[in-house]
């Protein structure tokens, strides 16, 4: 009996563990990602209530002007690619990292359907300057 104890002891222990390690990574997943969002969106970060929580999603961030910037180069882009997302909602909502989210899984097309257009030489010169994604 006790070395089934034992066993089980040390099972709960490596299972505590490999949980921490989880979570950690987790947290640590999500900190890179407000990173990321505030950095990519030119946003500010105020973490004076993470710094006393230690909760990622206390982390705050606000848009500057050059995210209003940003977000209205992009609207324009999907006026000319319309297969390009725009969060309208998520904006409104001030949900940043689904904001940010929905940028990275676009910038790729949106950097192809450029160079094409480019390319074609079929974009009207008044909009080219919205079509800078990679600026954004």
């Amino acid at each position: 009996m006790n070395r089934k104890w034992k066993i089980l002891m040390a099972s709960f222990y490596f299972w505590y563990k490999a949980q921490q390690e989880k979570d950690a990574e987790a947290k640590y997943a999500l900190l890179e990602e407000y990173n990321y969002a505030g950095g990519t969106l030119h946003m500010e970060a105020n973490t004076s209530e993470y710094e006393q929580t230690g909760d990622a999603h206390d982390i705050e961030l606000t848009p500057t002007d050059l995210t209003y910037e940003l977000l209205q180069r992009w609207e324009a882009i999907t006026e000319v690619i319309p297969t390009i997302d725009y969060p309208e909602e998520a904006i409104e909502l001030e949900d940043w990292l689904n904001v940010y989210n929905t940028l990275a899984d676009n910038r790729f097309e949106a950097m192809e359907r450029q160079k094409k257009l480019l390319k074609e030489k079929s974009m009207d010169p008044r909009i080219q300057w919205s079509l800078m994604i990679t600026s954004m």
